[in-house]
Parts: structure tokens; sequence; C-alpha cells
């Protein structure tokens, strides 16, 4: 790769770990909307929510993947994983799994800030900066704060009304 420069093999490799996990995180949101989408939980807000977050992570995975091809890596995509809710799916169960994935994200792109540190590639640590990290503390924050106020709401009726006024925020 005629563009390769100061990028370490083991910063592509952990690169391409990253559009993994980013892949897996948007099939895993896909597979929530799908489910909430159903007659049977109609749940709007649910399915808009999560079907935005898999094209946020998918939007992810493809800025990680030009990057990849800018710097001389190789893009190795692998199998993707359903890292959803192992129980019935429920609206705080989803929210909550997405909370423990988006953390799992954020872990995973500072152990990638270090191997690119470590490099002393700057260039990829001001990319990571940059395009994600401030990103994640917001997706984290967001989560953390839609899982109190659902608990907040209860069953039943209080999960309409939350479903409700997502739906009116995600239009």
């Amino acid at each position: 790769m005629a563009c390769r420069e100061n990028f370490s093999i083991e910063s592509e490799i952990a690169l391409n770990d990253q559009i993994n996990l980013e892949l897996a995180a948007s099939h895993t949101y896909l597979s929530m909307a799908a489910h909430f989408n159903q007659d049977g939980v109609a749940l709007s807000g649910f399915y808009k929510f999560f079907m935005h977050s898999s094209e946020e992570e998918r939007n992810h995975a493809k800025k990680l993947i030009e990057y990849q091809n800018k710097r001389g890596g190789q893009v190795i995509l692998t199998d993707i994983k359903f890292k959803g809710p192992e129980a019935e799916i429920t609206p705080l169960n989803a929210l909550e799994t997405s909370l423990e994935m988006e953390k799992s994200v954020h872990r995973s792109l500072l152990a990638l800030h270090v191997i690119a540190s470590d490099s002393q590639d700057h260039q990829f640590t001001d990319f990571i900066e940059g395009e994600f990290l401030k990103e994640q503390v917001e997706s984290e924050k967001l989560l953390s704060d839609m899982i109190t106020k659902l608990k907040l709401c209860g069953d039943g009726l209080g999960i309409f009304i939350f479903d409700k006024h997502l739906n009116e925020t995600m239009t």
C-alpha cells in the first residue's frame, strides 16, 4: 500500500476489531428496531430510536473503513454475533443492553487510542478523539437518562407515554 505511513500493524488489527464491533452494534440495534416494530409490540418511538441507533453505528463503521483505506490498511470483516438481550426483549432491557454495548464500544475506542498513542500516530489519535470519543460519552449519558426515566414511568401506560414522547422526539 503506497499511502501507508506511520500506521502500525497493531493499529490496523485494532481498527478492524473496532469496525467489526461497530457493525455488530448496528446489527443488534437493527434487531431491536425490528422487534419494537412488530404488530404485537407496536412501540414506534423505540423502533425509530433503535433504527436511528443502527444507522449511526453503521456510519461509524463506514468512517472507520474509509480511514483504514486512507492509511493503507486492509479492511477485514468478520461474522456478526448478536449481542441483544438474552431474555424477552422489553424496552428497559433493550436500553440496558444498549448502554452496556455502548460502554463496550467506548472501552474499545479507548484501547484503540492507546495503541495509536503508543505508536506515536498522532493523526490516528486525533481522528479517534475528534470523531468518536465525545459522541460515546453523550450516547452513554442519553441511554442512562432514558433508563432512569423509563424506570420512573413503570410498565403499561408508563411505557406507552414514554414511547409516545420518544416517537415525537425522533421525528
